[in-house]
């Protein structure tokens, strides 16, 4: 047995078993025979453990340099480090997409162990196994991470240095598809609900498992800003890169439907907007990774131009046909009776995810504005980080004053005291801005610190109404602290509030300079003296690294490099970042003295408040899953409310 012959065995099974188990499961469905949905129930585990072979039959390649495999010779090399050679799977087009039929089948066998009833089971079932086959289908066919070549090179190329040169690269891309293949639940089970007509519950039932791909996918996006930051030497985090874009756009939408779907949980309110939610941040899913995998726009996070482009284009609109043409019949089916007012706490939820689906319509143009232009009349245009930062600032300051209202409306109408909390938040949000105002800070840096206290109070106030709710009933008040679902959701908001401060401050007072030193020189900038005492030369096998020796007189010695890689002509920066609960010092190595070493350009960025940007991300994991942490029984756990 070689990797390849297990490989593709592994890849051929699980796509059998996968159009085998779409078929049992439709004629489940069609003719209401539970024989049927048992047998497609049997296939969800042997077609998890195939697809696990196969992806276990690449790393096996990997790790023995089995050059025979067009896969390993283009993305391997027998001087990779271990670390590297177990991430390779997913540094390419071939191997990522294993990567992601192995984690849907992960998914299918998770969510096959409780399904609803057998109606809707069926369904959920037929959807889960046709995106199997469609995704094992695309490497049977196009993308076959197992091809063989007929004469093996002695070694490889390795894989993009890009991706090796940091070890967020190794988490990144894994939590990114965990929460891409994530949403195909919800999607599932939103087909299952719309097909046979019952369109409460499965708002409920998704519940967790859209928080699980929510939050994978925001701790992706977060350690995806992290990886940029600390590798590409531009010393930024986001650049509204088409790719960027392309994931963002799910992550908008599902955000959108997590706030629209409270209320169908509560108010049995938004139907049609919580399906049509679901439909486009599951299709999104696969339009990012048509554009990531086409060619058709360029970006240091897509791959090559490749065959499996129009593939994933049918997918998406198959995807997008599928929800939207059963959305159809349901929105001339249902009308949501309930009657709300904008000043009340589903009219805020409603608002916000408008503003959520808005921002993800304006990302959308956007990017695909040059493409269609380009499509059109051959024209080549581009919309950059400007006219993004421009759209997306109106919009987060909306979503933020929402963030901290909303949760203090109560439902249906507010109540006279509540006038009174919301008066205090206005004071607050006017005091704050005119405090950064004060202070000499821009007028978007003012509003975003106004912004910041306002969202802060918001969150303390609930928390004070809450463990005054349960004392007033006889309840120990810290028990408020096991309403998972509540004080989770506080945290997120407080993360994101803290996230819009600390992006506001880093983009609107970013330093940047450069110099020459010399061997000796020293430089004062930005608060900082700096004495350059020369390079050192090292050669690690797979790269061959220059090193600046920089003698600082607040951090010590700091050693930002740069890295020769065999695959690319010009070196790579690996910057060194100190971080500090103010300001981030950013050392880049730009250039250096070949023949003796005696001088060396160094590029110095001072950016406010990144810090605070990575520990928000964190907070909105931790609040992610602090809500999806088993509830206590206990009945004094209950929520108490005043709202």
């Amino acid at each position: 047995m070689t990797p390849a012959l297990l490989g593709n065995l592994g890849v051929t099974l699980t796509l059998a078993f996968s159009l085998l188990g779409l078929v049992l499961a439709l004629l489940a469905y069609v003719q209401g025979d539970g024989r049927l949905l048992k047998g497609a129930k049997a296939l969800v585990l042997p077609a998890f453990l195939a697809a696990l072979a196969a992806f276990l039959a690449l790393e096996w390649a990997l790790l023995t340099h089995d050059f025979s495999l067009a896969y390993v010779a283009a993305h391997h090399t027998t001087k990779d480090p271990l670390w590297v050679t177990l991430v390779t799977p997913w540094a390419a087009l071939e191997g990522s997409i294993l990567l992601w039929g192995l984690l849907q089948t992960l998914y299918t066998l998770l969510a096959s162990r409780r399904l609803p009833d057998p109606w809707r089971a069926s369904l959920i079932l037929a959807v889960l196994f046709g995106i199997q086959a469609f995704f094992f289908g695309v490497m049977a066919t196009v993308a076959s991470p197992f091809q063989t070549l007929p004469n093996p090179p002695p070694d490889g190329m390795g894989p993009n240095p890009l991706l090796q040169n940091h070890w967020m690269m190794a988490v990144h891309p894994v939590l990114m598809y965990l929460g891409f293949v994530g949403f195909s639940v919800p999607f599932a089970y939103a087909v299952a609900a719309m097909a046979s007509r019952r369109y409460q519950a499965w708002v409920g039932e998704t519940r967790w498992w859209t928080l699980i791909a929510w939050g994978f996918l925001t701790a992706g996006k977060v350690a995806g800003g992290w990886w940029s930051y600390e590798v590409l030497g531009w010393g930024g985090y986001w650049a509204w890169d088409p790719v960027e874009n392309a994931s963002f756009l799910p992550w908008l939408l599902t955000t959108a439907f997590l706030h629209t779907a409270y209320v169908q949980e509560t108010r049995g309110a938004f139907k049609v907007w919580n399906f049509a939610f679901v439909t486009l941040a599951f299709s999104a899913t696969l339009l990012g990774t048509f554009l990531t995998r086409s060619g058709v726009i360029q970006s240091v996070h897509a791959f090559a131009e490749g065959p499996v482009g129009p593939v994933f284009l049918g997918g998406f609109l198959a995807s997008l046909l599928l929800g939207l043409g059963l959305l159809y019949r349901v929105g001339r089916e249902v009308r949501d009776a309930t009657v709300f007012r904008l000043l009340s706490r589903e009219g805020a939820l409603l608002l916000g995810a408008f503003f959520f689906a808005g921002w993800a319509l304006v990302v959308l143009l956007g990017t695909l504005y040059p493409l269609l232009v380009e499509a059109a009349s051959g024209a080549k245009v581009s919309v950059g980080a400007p006219f993004f930062n421009q759209v997306s600032a109106p919009i987060g300051v909306g979503i933020l004053l929402l963030m901290g209202v909303g949760p203090i409306l109560p439902w249906r109408r507010p109540r006279p005291e509540v006038f009174r909390n919301l008066y205090l938040l206005l004071a607050v949000l006017i005091l704050g801005t005119l405090l950064g105002l004060l202070r000499g800070y821009t007028l978007g840096a003012s509003l975003a610190l106004g912004l910041f206290l306002y969202n802060a109070l918001s969150v303390g106030l609930l928390f004070r109404e809450g463990f005054l709710a349960r004392k007033a009933v006889g309840l120990s008040p810290w028990g408020f602290l096991e309403n998972r679902r509540r004080v989770g959701s506080l945290l997120v908001h407080f993360a994101v509030a803290l996230m819009g401060l600390a992006i506001a401050f880093s983009q609107t007072y970013r330093l940047e300079a450069e110099k020459t030193l010399h061997r000796g020189q020293s430089w004062q900038v930005a608060g900082l003296t700096l004495t350059f005492q020369g390079v050192q030369a090292l050669d690690e096998g797979r790269r061959f690294a220059v090193e600046a020796l920089l003698r600082t007189d607040r951090f010590g010695e700091v050693r930002p490099r740069l890295h020769f890689y065999p695959q690319m002509q010009s070196p790579l920066p690996s910057p060194k970042v100190v971080y500090t609960l103010k300001d981030d010092y950013y050392f880049v190595l730009m250039d250096f003295d070949r023949e003796k070493g005696e001088w060396a350009s160094i590029r110095l960025i001072l950016t406010p408040m990144v810090l605070w940007l990575w520990v928000g991300g964190g907070l909105m994991a931790l609040g992610t899953v602090y809500i999806l942490w088993p509830q206590g029984r206990r009945a004094e756990a209950r929520e108490v409310s005043p709202a």
